[in-house]
């Protein structure tokens, strides 16, 4: 699963990376949590103006959810079954987003304890997972919210998860983003390009464990070979 990630850069970053226009007072997130309101994109290609970056809470709520409170437990969607489970197959046909972050998080066990790994892809850039949003309604209130999809692990990182979010090439932002008709098609296509290659993980502070911290220290290496590690 993915239960923690980052995006630790700029506004300014962020919206030259998908091409939109900047959010108004967005500030740097080491520690992103679920039920948090995080950046997203949404709407069309990048050439027709119809790209946004909009703020939305993290764990869908389907449309026709009695309670906001489901949206905990539906921070992922396995992208196995995406299409065909009824809390998502609605948002996968018609509402397919771009989620980004630089990095993620999983976690090991050493000595009893539990510790954050930090996985990135590539050197410090800006990237996206797949992602699905809705809009759930009661009777004075409209909440946009949204998951990351996920697919079983790549070789570089089975041994500290069996899941991973499924990562999103740019090629096929557009075409995840509008291509209704080949949504499936495009899904496998991004799970098959994941760059094994270009993955590094290291090991970082336990503060992760709990949702509050937030800050740069957070992402920095702690010194113990005996915690798995990868660099470029």
């Amino acid at each position: 699963m993915c239960g923690r990630y980052s995006l630790t850069h700029s506004a300014e970053a962020i919206a030259a990376r998908f091409d939109v226009d900047a959010l108004r007072g967005y500030q740097p997130r080491f520690n992103v949590a679920p039920t948090d309101t995080m950046p997203v994109v949404r709407g069309g290609d990048k050439t027709d103006g119809q790209r946004e970056l909009s703020e939305l809470r993290w764990g869908l709520v389907p449309f026709w959810a009695d309670d906001l409170k489901i949206g905990s437990r539906m921070i992922n969607a396995r992208s196995e079954t995406v299409a065909n489970k009824p809390a998502f197959r609605a948002a996968f046909r018609r509402r397919r987003c771009l989620v980004p972050n630089d990095g993620f998080y999983e976690w090991v066990e050493l000595d009893g304890k539990k510790w954050p790994i930090r996985i990135t892809v590539g050197d410090d850039q800006i990237g996206a997972f797949a992602g699905l949003w809705e809009s759930w309604t009661d009777d004075d209130r409209v909440v946009e919210t949204y998951t990351i999809l996920t697919t079983a692990a790549a070789s570089v990182v089975a041994d500290l998860h069996n899941r991973m979010p499924v990562w999103a090439p740019e090629e096929h932002w557009d075409t995840w983003l509008n291509d209704d008709e080949h949504a499936e098609t495009t899904l496998t296509s991004m799970i098959e390009a994941f760059p094994g290659d270009d993955v590094a993980y290291w090991p970082v502070s336990r503060e992760l464990n709990r949702p509050g911290p937030d800050d740069p220290a957070l992402i920095e290496p702690i010194d113990d070979k005996r915690l798995p590690r990868r660099r470029l």
